[in-house]
């Protein structure tokens, strides 16, 4: 899977990941990640670990509210700590949505 494809089924289905184990499935660094991809209610699924610098523990790094899609904001707001952290987790979550 490529980053497009991880984020379609993240927005699908409502869940945040964080970019360390999204880039973990993809190959590459956190860090760069999003780098060249607009900051828009598509990709703000993807957030930060931890909070530091402009990063916000669950919430996409540089992105003003009106940035983040509502059905994410909501979650973020209301279960600050509901994302996926995990490598293992994040493909056993792919896997399970997707069709046989």
């Amino acid at each position: 899977m490529n980053l497009d494809d991880i984020v379609t089924q993240l927005n699908r289905r409502k869940q945040r990941a964080t970019y360390g184990v999204v880039a973990g499935l993809v190959g590459g660094l956190a860090r760069g990640l999003m780098q060249g991809r607009p900051k828009n209610n598509f990709y703000s699924w993807v957030v930060a670990q931890t909070s530091r610098g402009e990063s916000r523990r669950g919430w996409p790094s540089g992105y003003s509210s009106i940035e983040v899609h509502p059905d994410c904001l909501s979650d973020i707001r209301n279960s600050p700590d509901s994302f996926i952290d995990d490598s293992d987790m994040l493909s056993a979550w792919l896997q399970a949505g997707r069709p046989n």
